[in-house]
């Protein structure tokens, strides 16, 4: 029996910086006042900021794949 390992991409379009893999991101801070901006740690431990439309995306994208509960929903059931 052969083990595939199939790597985790939860995409996220931004206008400025083009498609980020939200599945990557081990932290996400967001302050929305007085300007957006998104501070993501990198699963390597990088860490980079996003600003304006950017950060906004960002931060729905994250949002949005939260409320889906995805871990859920694939879950196998073992009886």
């Amino acid at each position: 029996m052969h083990i595939i390992s199939v790597p985790t991409v939860f995409t996220c379009k931004t206008p400025n910086v083009g498609w980020l893999n939200l599945a990557q991101i081990r932290q996400l801070q967001f302050r929305e006042i007085p300007n957006p901006v998104a501070v993501v740690t990198w699963h390597n431990g990088n860490t980079e900021n996003f600003f304006g439309d950017d950060a906004t995306a960002i931060m729905e994208s994250w949002l949005e794949s939260s409320n889906n509960n995805y871990r859920s929903k694939n879950r196998r059931n073992v009886s």
